[in-house]
């Protein structure tokens, strides 16, 4: 089982580094006397406000003298971990435990490539550029484009600001944000800054959530719809937009768990007819429970305990067959320690484990552990049920997941061997993450066919410096399984984002604004894989071509 010790955590603390899920731990370094002197600049065995200016310091510096000593800096974190949610009691069983860890069928030695070329070829432009101000004077920043949504006729979209280091500082005479959203009101004007958040890392999760009932189970008549973000900080809270005013208002999922959420999905229980918003925590492990309430900030009333606790990420959720479902990291090889969970509704909700996938524990980092993008789908045989796909990075496949079939698990596409063959190459090396967020489903504007749209990060074996290794990919999946792709590249700017070009297609979105006509596809990412990064993060807007 992964340990995490008191004192690298510790050093996190005093580095002033709000760790993303996807940073590793720095090494110990001697420890705690030794980062406190490495940080004491003139020696005076205290570490003043001039010497560390997180955002901490101030609850650091208990009794006010404007300087943080090691006892302070202990208590501090003592009392941060103190705070941390008491495990509840794990799922109360497997379903199905002959099958919860049955392997996946194998990929077909044929690969499924589609004949069809719907969103493969779009003609791509740069629509936003980080280290520029919008039309207000706000500076926009950012290293990766996290997260579009269309919400209320607009497009948004969340940054993260991860290795834009040193934390919390100016770089030059660009200001410090933070994360930010941005929002494009219509086709024709630009990128604005609509919130930042100065003291967070990443907006891991954003979603436009409508409710039917509030937390009683009254009807909302209409209903209500509400734009919400998570941004990493010290305590795991959400943001809900004021649509009227623009504003935005936080509310408290749980004091003193740092992190954020990284997964939303709405739900409404088959039992109580409750409408609730399920939150997955970015590092505890945790799934809690908010409802509607118009009476408290944000309007989004949170439950004191999670439901589910213990596991690894909450990567993320779905509802198929009216049925919850949620993909929480597998942090060890206790049975119950992560997997494809599902909520079992009622007055008393329980979670159980259905599935766990092919994976790999390490001490450090957690993408071997993780399922990503977990998106209900038509199920391929018909019948009007529904089945899931997810990726694993380890190894580099997309799976299909049939809930009615006892959770039987088949390899709908090996990724590497998929674009080593598109790309003539006879192996592919390098990373091979894909579903930053979900399968988008789109239509094409001229057949009505629909697919599903999925980002990924894959090198080109041209090469760094080329311009294909400067692009970004894209995933086409058709109804049959078979697929196509797609590449992010703007032809005016050949070799983007030196020396490392755009990497990651995290999102995806098709424009809100009627004038396009479905044609127009927004694409954004970046990763910046623990490298230093400044203002890398990218939005290009992909438009649909003329066909003869």
């Amino acid at each position: 089982m992964k340990k995490t010790s008191t004192i690298i955590s510790l050093l996190a603390v005093l580095a002033c580094l709000t760790l993303t899920a996807q940073e590793p731990a720095k090494p110990a370094a001697g420890g705690l006397a030794e980062r406190i002197q490495q940080l004491d600049k003139n020696g005076d065995g205290k570490i003043s406000a001039e010497e560390f200016s997180g955002p901490q310091f101030k609850q650091m510096d208990k009794d006010g003298d404007g300087f943080v000593t090691s006892a302070e800096a202990s208590e501090y974190y003592r009392s941060r971990t103190a705070r941390q949610p008491a495990p509840v009691t794990p799922p109360a069983n497997v379903v199905f435990p002959e099958h919860v860890n049955a392997p996946p069928d194998p990929a077909s030695a044929t690969l499924p490539v589609s004949a069809s070329r719907v969103f493969t070829d779009l003609s791509f432009a740069r629509d936003a550029q980080p280290g520029t101000k919008d039309d207000r004077g706000q500076w926009i920043s950012g290293t990766e484009t996290m997260r579009f949504l269309s919400h209320q006729g607009k497009l948004f979209v969340s940054t993260g600001v991860w290795m834009d280091t040193p934390y919390f500082q100016n770089k030059g005479d660009q200001p410090w944000t933070g994360p930010q959203i941005l929002v494009k009101e219509s086709a024709q004007v630009p990128w604005r800054v609509d919130m930042s958040f100065p003291q967070a890392i990443r907006v891991d999760a954003m979603t436009s959530a409508t409710f039917s009932t509030d937390g009683s189970g009254r009807k909302l008549d209409p209903p209500v719809t509400l734009l919400i973000a998570s941004p990493s900080s010290e305590n795991t809270a959400t943001w809900t937009r004021d649509d009227a005013t623009g504003k935005w208002t936080e509310s408290l999922a749980q004091g003193g768990l740092r992190g954020g959420l990284r997964s939303f999905c709405t739900h409404v229980d088959a039992v109580t007819k409750v409408q609730h918003l399920f939150g997955g925590s970015t590092k505890s492990g945790c799934i809690f429970r908010a409802d509607y309430d118009a009476a408290v900030p944000g309007k989004i009333r949170w439950h004191d305990e999670p439901e589910l606790s213990g596991t690894g990420r909450v990567m993320c959720m779905a509802e198929a067959n009216g049925v919850l479902y949620a993909a929480c990291g597998i942090h060890s090889e206790e049975p119950l320690s992560g997997g494809l969970f599902r909520r079992v509704d009622g007055d008393k909700p329980r979670w159980e484990l259905v599935w766990r996938w092919p994976h790999l524990i390490k001490e450090r980092g957690d993408e071997t552990e993780i399922l990503r993008g977990l998106t209900a789908i038509p199920d391929p045989q018909g019948g009007g049920r529904q089945v899931l796909l997810g990726t694993c990075n380890y190894p580099g496949v997309v799976y299909r997941i049939d809930p009615n079939r006892n959770y039987a698990v088949t390899t709908e596409l090996d990724i590497r061997a998929y674009f080593a063959k598109a790309f003539g190459a006879s192996t592919l090396q390098g990373p091979c993450l894909s579903a930053y967020n979900n399968f988008l489903p789109v239509t094409d504007p001229e057949t009505g066919e629909q697919v599903h749209l999925l980002g990924l990060w894959i090198n080109h074996p041209a090469g760094r410096g080329t311009a294909e290794e400067g692009s970004a990919w894209y995933l086409i999946r058709h109804a049959d399984g078979t697929y196509g792709h797609g590449r992010v590249f703007d032809p005016t700017l050949p070799k983007p984002n030196p020396p490392r070009g755009l990497v990651a297609t995290r999102t995806i979105e098709v424009s809100p604004f009627p004038e396009d006509k479905g044609r127009v596809l927004y694409f954004g990412g970046f990763d910046c894989a623990n490298i230093e990064s400044h203002n890398t993060a990218w939005i290009y807007k992909g438009t649909l071509k003329e066909r003869l």
